[in-house]
């Protein structure tokens, strides 16, 4: 049986979703700045908005680019404006705004896309580019939450946290219920989920949950993998990358968003300046994503993409055959 650190207990799967909106609540009571920006896609805890605080929500409807202006004017007079659509309506449609309009001055603004290879909405709306998109805008801070108790926990920190923030939410499918609810998330700081001395699966998001699968394949297999959780996606936590490596010596990463300019690549960097290691990411290859159905017996883009637990526990075994082929040139 797979032995699991502090803090962490696997139950039954939940929306992440739920987490947002809870969080999204918490966060709102805490704080009278806080405003809701809609832009004709709903918002986390809506209905709660609507009861208390009608006043703080803001329909600009289908004008994202509009939206994020006035989200950054909101900011610029002291609210904390929440900005929530698909992403690639609220950042990809919008992206000059918020280069300009936000980031430039690092106002504290938080935007909320939906966004992932799940499900039925096709190639425009099953984004999966954002991450790529985001990172290499000066100034963001990206968030891709585990499961529901984390997802609670990281919109409270980023209500807190001053500057720009985007959190990746995953629609579907619902993730296992990972985190017991006195789990300390940390912005900016990943967890480590599992110890393990064979090699290290470094996950983010919904596929923390394929990662914690492919550890029980793997264990019956002999194969003791480090689990980690890096929900921060920037800033990263480049110490645990460069410890995993020193210990394990061989990396998976596991993503549910293209490997150009995700997850991957930034662990690869970290690898590269500091402690050269096998790598094998996991995730989306140089292409869009489409239409799958999700059922209890078939995920049909989990599948034909690769996201796995199986495919994640075979990439940790090639890993592993990597590292001992370059033991071998020694």
């Amino acid at each position: 049986m797979v032995k699991f650190n502090e803090h962490v207990k696997i139950g039954d799967r939940a929306m992440a979703a739920e987490g947002i909106n809870n969080g999204m609540i918490k966060a709102a009571e805490k704080n009278d700045r806080i405003i809701a920006v809609l832009e004709d896609m709903g918002f986390p805890g809506v209905s709660w908005f609507k009861e208390n605080a009608p006043e703080r929500v803001i329909e600009c409807g289908i004008a994202e680019a509009n939206g994020a202006v006035v989200a950054a004017g909101l900011a610029a007079e002291g609210f904390v404006p929440f900005i929530h659509s698909f992403a690639f309506a609220a950042v990809s449609r919008a992206c000059n705004q918020i280069r300009q309009s936000i980031l430039q001055d690092r106002f504290n603004v938080k935007i909320l896309g939906r966004e992932g290879a799940w499900g039925e909405p096709g190639i425009s709306h099953n984004h999966i580019e954002i991450i790529g998109i985001t990172r290499v805008m000066p100034n963001m801070v990206i968030v891709d939450p585990a499961d529901i108790v984390e997802a609670e926990k990281a919109m409270v920190a980023i209500a807190d946290y001053i500057g720009p923030v985007f959190v990746k939410i995953e629609a579907s499918p619902p993730p296992l219920r990972i985190f017991t609810e006195d789990y300390p998330f940390d912005l900016g700081r990943a967890y480590t989920v599992k110890d393990g001395r064979d090699a290290t699966i470094i996950a983010t998001g919904y596929m923390l949950t394929e990662a914690i699968l492919a550890a029980e394949i793997l264990e019956k297999e002999g194969i003791d993998v480090r689990i980690i959780n890096m929900s921060t996606l920037k800033p990263l936590d480049n110490e645990v990358v460069i410890r995993a490596a020193e210990e394990t010596g061989a990396i998976v990463t596991a993503e549910n968003a293209s490997i150009i300019g995700g997850l991957g690549e930034a662990v690869a960097t970290v690898l590269a300046e500091n402690i050269p290691a096998p790598l094998i990411r996991v995730g989306i290859e140089d292409e869009f994503s489409q239409s799958g159905r999700i059922t209890p017996e078939k995920d049909e883009l989990r599948d034909h993409f690769g996201l796995g637990a199986e495919d994640v526990a075979l990439s940790v075994k090639e890993c592993i055959a990597k590292r001992e082929r370059l033991k071998g040139r020694k």
